[in-house]
């Protein structure tokens, strides 16, 4: 089983083609045909990891990079704490980063997004805003979004004032479909291939199928949930189970970045389910 992949990741070669197959417990790289495509550029070979690596490296490079115009934002104008100053430098961060909802909130929890202004919710029961009001960024955080109901990925930092102390807070919530149908095009993935990643919860973030979105795993099927757990129980690995009446065949790393396991790999081709 062949898998094709175009991914900005190879940072070497824009347009590299990565041919990625399973044999027996271990992935390893073949050859790509050469009349595969001709306009592709250079073609190379890669072990697996590599291929897991890249889904990572452009995964963790969406939610960083948003994490650093925040962080920017946060150490200018931002600091003055007043919405009508924040609104439209953070409406640009929303214009160059991935799909989300960007906000600006205070310490008692209250809310502008770009989109609505003043919310009626309020964030301060959220597990991460304590986090945020204790000086440190959130990468990561999975929840379903006050504002809008959708299953999103946190991204914030803390404001500080001009005496050190923090005066608020500037986030996005990330949407994980629509980043999830980002990191399949910019991966160039074939059906018969999928890619998910799990927090520690474990609850579903990424995903190929995005059905299983916020999923729990370990309520889906005897057989997944033990691959899960162990997954859960390792830094990197490869495990094999049956979901979906398909055999998968996974490897699986733990970011440093979002503390999110990732997950690439392939579903038996007998056995594919529509959207797989």
């Amino acid at each position: 089983m062949a898998l094709s992949l175009q991914s900005r990741a190879c940072r070497w070669s824009a347009g590299c083609l990565l041919t990625l197959c399973f044999l027996g417990g271990r992935a390893r790289a073949q050859q790509a045909p050469a009349a595969q495509d001709q306009t592709a550029g250079p073609v190379f070979t890669m072990d697996g990891s590599v291929a897991l690596a890249s889904l990572m490296s452009l995964a963790d490079g969406h939610l960083t990079q948003m994490a650093d115009l925040l962080a920017v934002l946060a150490s200018g104008q931002a600091r003055s704490g007043r919405w009508s100053s924040i609104r439209e430098p953070l409406g640009e961060i929303g214009r160059r980063a991935v799909p989300a909802v960007l906000w600006f909130a205070r310490p008692d929890g209250s809310y502008w997004t770009v989109g609505q202004g003043r919310e009626p919710g309020n964030l301060a029961q959220r597990a991460y805003f304590p986090r945020l009001m204790a000086g440190q960024a959130v990468i990561g955080d999975l929840v379903v979004s006050t504002s809008t109901g959708r299953s999103v990925a946190i991204v914030a930092v803390p404001i500080r004032g001009a005496h050190g102390g923090v005066i608020g807070a500037l986030g996005s919530s990330i949407h994980l479909d629509s980043l999830s149908l980002l990191l399949e095009r910019e991966m160039s993935l074939p059906k018969g291939y999928t890619f998910y990643s799990i927090d520690s919860t474990p609850v579903g973030g990424l995903n190929r199928n995005l059905s299983l979105i916020f999923a729990r795993p370990l309520t889906l099927g005897e057989d997944l949930s033990r691959a899960i757990r162990e997954m859960l129980g390792h830094e990197e690995g490869v495990v094999t189970y049956r979901f979906l009446e398909s055999e998968r065949r996974m490897l699986y790393r733990r970011s440093s970045v979002t503390g999110w396991w990732y997950a690439l790999g392939a579903v038996r081709p007998d056995t594919v389910p529509p959207h797989q």
